[in-house]
């Protein structure tokens, strides 16, 4: 029986614990803050597929009970997992880095980074761990419906791989890639091995950002992608993630990067998404922390990014393009419930 540990409680963290259970794993979340945004333990999770056809009922897929939600580091670590899944939001990282890295001797097996922003990543890569560290780019968009009504979408297939500097133990790392995507397709995440993941990380995570503060939604790509101003601006967008990518070593082939950016536009958040509601209200995001990290890397790198205002000055294109040609889309959603507590 593999034992799973989940650091994060959002929903990509539970829709992999409850999964990982209806394998026969056993199953571990961590909230990778403390009790600060869990006010409650999680002790069971419910999902319903909705996947089949927009006319078709929901089919439940059950409420699993988990082994345990910790806040505690060493109490969690202390379970010596197989696999150990970072799924938590990208203002998360560092705390987690450095406690992952004062619990090393508690580390078994693989450590799986999902959704973590560059300017962490390399300081985390970086530390002697004497595990294989692999980094999954996870294209997926979460709608939430009430506090605990989450729509979980994955959107295309994402990419698993090795950083290249880690693969001083080249077999080790590859039988662990391995089990991992073998657990990943069998949970229903489908993932693909990939040997150039910084560049698609980075791909991932600057383009998400800067298109969620922006407020771009697919929906709005997909019509600004009709007209030539909007085009312009998006590919000014992706221009500048292009030079700051080059001069930081994330990105090797800049037309090959320049071609790829559109699927990693598309896999941005849907209108109505907290994310995209976030930054309409002027509340502080993941994307806002992973933009500030994209322009502080910037600035390392020589090139005059001055601040925020990078993306702020595309809102006239997104006020211009995107609020009129806005139409509610159908899509498929797995639906979410987690259940708090032993309610």
């Amino acid at each position: 029986m593999l034992r799973i540990g989940i650091i994060g409680t959002g929903a990509v963290a539970c829709y992999l614990a409850h999964q990982c259970k209806q394998q026969g794993c056993q199953v571990f979340l961590l909230s990778s803050r403390g009790t600060r945004h869990q006010a409650h333990p999680i002790s069971q999770i419910q999902l319903f597929d909705e996947t089949k056809s927009e006319y078709a009922a929901s089919v439940d897929l059950g409420r699993i009970a988990i082994d345990g939600h910790l806040t505690d580091y060493s109490d969690f670590l202390a379970k010596e997992f197989d696999q150990l899944y970072v799924c938590s939001k990208t203002v998360s990282n560092l705390h987690i880095c450095q406690q992952l890295s004062r619990h090393k001797h508690c580390l078994k097996g693989p450590v799986i980074l999902f959704q973590n922003g560059f300017s962490t990543e390399r300081l985390f890569i970086d530390e002697a761990l004497d595990v294989t560290i692999i980094r999954g780019v996870l294209n997926f968009s979460v709608t939430q419906h009430g506090k605990q009504k989450l729509k979980l979408r994955f959107l295309k297939t994402s990419y698993l791989g090795v950083p290249g500097q880690i693969k001083r133990i080249k077999e080790r790392s590859e039988t662990d890639i391995l089990a991992v995507l073998d657990l990943l397709n069998r949970v229903g995440i489908p993932f693909e091995g990939c040997t150039d993941i910084e560049h698609k990380a980075f791909a991932k995570n600057t383009l998400n950002a800067a298109a969620s503060v922006c407020g771009l939604v697919r929906s709005g790509v997909e019509t600004a992608m009709r007209n030539s101003s909007s085009r312009t601006v998006i590919q000014a967008i992706i221009d500048e993630c292009t030079v700051i990518g080059e001069k930081a070593g994330y990105v090797r082939d800049s037309e090959n990067f320049r071609r790829q950016s559109m699927g990693y536009l598309m896999s941005i958040p849907d209108f109505k998404s907290s994310l995209v509601l976030d930054v309409l209200h002027g509340k502080e995001t993941e994307a806002e922390t992973l933009l500030a990290s994209f322009i502080n890397l910037s600035q390392r790198m020589g090139i005059a990014v001055p601040n925020l205002d990078f993306v702020y000055r595309y809102f006239d294109f997104y006020n211009t393009y995107i609020t009129q040609s806005y139409i509610t889309q159908s899509y498929t959603f797995t639906d979410m419930t987690l259940v708090e507590g032993d309610a």
